[in-house]
């Protein structure tokens, strides 16, 4: 799909939530993305203001490349987190 259609698929799916008030909703179908922006975040803040890393690599799918997880392991796991997310988010949603 590339970057450009990704992106307005997804802020086309934010919008759709936002006028629907399922924000909970969002946020928990979103969790994976936001966890990973969240952890390159304190990363450089944390550089910035600490002069110093509090994480060994960030974002978090990087650390887990430290660690010794290969890269399919990774991906794997990341579906799978994210199709129970997405799928508790739905429920949610229905509520």
């Amino acid at each position: 799909m590339g970057d450009v259609g990704a992106l307005a698929f997804g802020a086309t799916l934010a919008v759709i939530g936002l006028l629907l008030g399922k924000i909970i909703a969002l946020v928990v179908i979103g969790f994976l993305f936001v966890f990973e922006i969240f952890t390159s975040s304190v990363q450089l803040l944390s550089k910035r203001f600490r002069h110093k890393k509090l994480f060994p690599a960030a974002p978090f799918h990087l650390w887990l490349q430290y660690h010794g997880w290969e890269e399919p392991k990774i991906v794997q796991r990341a579906w799978l987190v994210q199709i129970m997310l997405t799928l508790f988010g739905i429920w949610l949603a229905m509520l």
